[in-house]
């Protein structure tokens, strides 16, 4: 039997870097996004469904370590799941473990 699962609509859109014909206003960006590391998280097309999303933020907790958050612990249909920085890091390519993990305002 194959179901069907609604999409969460405003989540499943792909970033589409690329530049507008009609003008050249963000052309820069659109630049400076595409040689970025973060190409592969903008433009990965992993569809999010609207009942596992419901199941994430229903069974999700935060882990800390000294009042620090380290992970998101989380199950989906009985399987644990723990999200880290270096998760992230490893799915989307972004090789950035080594890097800031904040920017001062200025």
């Amino acid at each position: 039997m194959d179901t069907k699962l609604p999409f969460k609509a405003p989540h499943n859109y792909l970033g589409l870097l690329t530049k507008p014909s009609h003008t050249e206003t963000f052309n820069s960006v659109i630049d400076a996004l595409s040689s970025s590391k973060y190409k592969t998280l903008l433009t990965s097309n992993a569809p999010v469904y609207l009942a596992t999303q419901r199941e994430f933020w229903k069974n999700a907790t935060l882990e800390t370590q000294d009042k620090t958050p380290i992970a998101i612990n989380y199950s989906i249909k009985g399987v644990p799941v723990k999200i880290t920085p270096q998760t992230l890091s490893e799915v989307f390519e972004l090789n950035d473990l080594q890097g800031k993990s904040f920017f001062l305002k200025t």
